[in-house]
């Protein structure tokens, strides 16, 4: 009975154990021919396309890549409408030009898009082939064209075949961005991106002023074809274009050095700006190449830092900068210091029309930019005090650029005259009112134009011009009483001096109409006028206080009385203006 007890309960307890054994013992073999026969179909069409994809890659940028040889057929075609291209160019026929660039495009095996479809897929493969030349995968493939296995000859040839299509490209967007050729964005966008991608890949072949300016010209198309949510992007080519400038040179060219000012690189991207198809010369700033987007938009910012400076002028700011270091116009100075070396290394002043010619690399002046940051730079330091900084000026301002004597506006030889009548009073010539007459109608000529005709920067000279000639005409006429003048008030001007002093006035009143910080300044001349003229010291001396809030400059020594006498009246009236006057700009 215990034998068969125990062994019935271990019958019974056999198959537990045993079970349990096999639960916690030696785990049981997994079969894992399941799991492989799950993946290998997966495995195996990812690896197809792979290699599908691998080998299509491939195709197109080693072994499709047109390549023309030297001396070819392709290449005396091309050749022959690419010199007549440039002529085209030269005698400003811009649609037979286009006509031959569009044959040296299809000589060199890569037509333009016909239709939607093609534009659509040519646009499409220029971003696929931008990100993977940014990776520079598509670059090493790209350097492949022709084979893996060459000689150095087909080497050559390839850099020069994609270098005279990169070529082409680019100045078919020129000529679609300043309006000389016809298009739709897309277009342009596929240009743009063309010309850089194959600059790219031709390395050493093309020059780096070259390629600099194509990335240029591409952040400039993000600016006239996109939204401006969009206009962040423009960022990443003005990135490039340091890159490569940097990585060649060490230093960045002359003539984008502005573009990596902090001011040159927040207008560019930010600022209110665009390529005009007719384009032209102003009165601030010559432009040079008409062919050139770039030229138009260092222009823009040429006047844009002449605003910027004219502004400070007309509001210097009140802050505590103003008791060191001529703080209150740094600011202009600054301004004027950068367009000083913007204006050194202008675009050129000469029609560049060639393909292989690169504008970028040659640098011209702008005298007619230069000429009017010298104009304001002396009357700030004037205004200052510093007469020897001023007089090195002189010579400047005085030889006006001849295409400011022949211009339209009459601004230009007003500030010639102001300038002479300041420089006769502090000299102590007795020619300043003369001067002062001449200034006097050519101002009054420019404001009889329609205000909205006047730029903001028109109207800004003009303040400064008004207040150059009210302020010389006070100094004057208290240097001729200032021997007989009595505590019982001063003696009345001249008839003449005071119709002069109304002239001007009156220019004032009618700028102040337009232009809001000239209407405080009135109310400072006013008061002048009427002490002119014998008028009531008390209600003089109560306009004063309305335009100055008592704000009086310190006083200045005696010595030289002509220069203390028109500094001061000078900075009583840049300093007359409430800070609430402030344009916004």
């Amino acid at each position: 009975l215990i034998g068969r007890s125990d062994s019935s309960s271990s019958l019974e307890r056999g198959p537990y154990h045993g079970a349990g054994r096999s639960m916690l013992g030696v785990p049981a073999e997994v079969d894992t021919s399941g799991w492989l026969a799950c993946f290998w179909p997966t495995l195996t069409l990812w690896l197809l396309n792979g290699i599908i994809v691998l080998g299509v890659i491939i195709k197109i940028f080693v072994y499709g890549e047109p390549v023309t040889r030297l001396h070819s057929e392709s290449s005396v075609l091309f050749w022959r409408h690419r010199k007549q291209a440039d002529l085209d160019l030269a005698r400003g026929d811009f649609a037979q030009a286009s006509q031959n660039l569009w044959t040296c495009l299809e000589a060199l095996g890569r037509p333009l898009p016909t239709s939607k479809l093609d534009l659509a897929c040519s646009l499409m493969w220029n971003l696929v082939r931008h990100v993977l030349q940014r990776l520079w995968v598509g670059r090493w493939l790209a350097a492949q064209a022709g084979g893996f296995w060459r000689d150095s000859e087909l080497t050559k040839d390839v850099g020069k075949s994609a270098r005279d299509a990169a070529l082409v490209y680019h100045k078919l967007h020129q000529l679609h961005l300043t309006g000389k050729l016809g298009g739709s964005h897309l277009s342009a966008i596929n240009m743009a991106l063309s010309s850089v991608n194959l600059a790219e890949c031709a390395g050493e072949a093309v020059s780096m002023a070259t390629v600099a300016e194509m990335y240029v010209a591409a952040a400039i198309r993000i600016k006239a074809s996109l939204n401006r949510r969009f206009h962040f992007m423009t960022r990443f080519f003005l990135s490039s274009t340091r890159q490569i400038c940097l990585s060649h040179s060490g230093t960045v060219l002359p003539t984008l050095h502005w573009l990596c000012h902090p001011l040159g690189h927040r207008f560019f991207v930010d600022g209110d700006w665009s390529v005009k198809s007719a384009p032209r010369d102003s009165t601030y700033s010559m432009l040079g190449n008409t062919v050139d987007p770039l030229a138009q938009v260092t222009q823009a910012f040429r006047e844009h830092l002449l605003e910027k400076a004219l502004y400070c002028m007309a509001k210097p700011e009140s802050s505590k900068r103003s008791a060191r270091e001529g703080g209150e116009f740094s600011d202009a100075l600054e301004y004027l210091q950068l367009l000083n070396g913007c204006s050194d290394a202008a675009r050129v002043t000469t029609q560049t029309f060639a393909l292989g010619s690169s504008v970028a690399a040659v640098t011209g002046t702008d005298p007619v930019a230069k000429w009017w940051a010298s104009m304001i730079i002396v009357a700030i330091n004037w205004l200052q005090g510093d007469d020897e900084a001023a007089e090195r000026l002189y010579p400047v301002v005085e030889s006006m650029p001849k295409v400011l004597h022949a211009d339209e506006s009459s601004l230009p030889r007003a500030a010639l005259f102001a300038f002479k009548a300041v420089r006769a009073l502090l000299d102590g010539s007795q020619v300043s009112q003369v001067h002062c007459e001449k200034a006097s109608g050519c101002l009054r000529d420019s404001l009889n134009t329609a205000p909205h005709v006047r730029s903001s920067i028109d109207k800004a000279v003009q303040l400064l011009l008004c207040d150059l000639l009210l302020v010389t005409r006070t100094t004057v006429w208290q240097q001729q009483i200032s021997g007989s003048q009595s505590r019982l008030g001063a003696p009345q001007a001249s008839l003449l001096e005071l119709r002069g002093f109304q002239q001007d006035l009156s220019s004032l009143r009618k700028l102040s109409q337009t232009f809001r910080p000239a209407l405080r300044r009135v109310f400072l001349h006013e008061a002048t006028a009427r002490l002119m003229a014998g008028a009531s010291p008390t209600r003089t001396h109560q306009l004063l206080d309305r335009s100055l809030r008592r704000r009086v400059p310190a006083p200045l020594p005696k010595s030289s009385e002509s220069r203390g006498l028109f500094r001061q009246h000078l900075a009583f009236s840049f300093l007359s203006v409430g800070k609430d006057s402030r344009p916004s700009i």
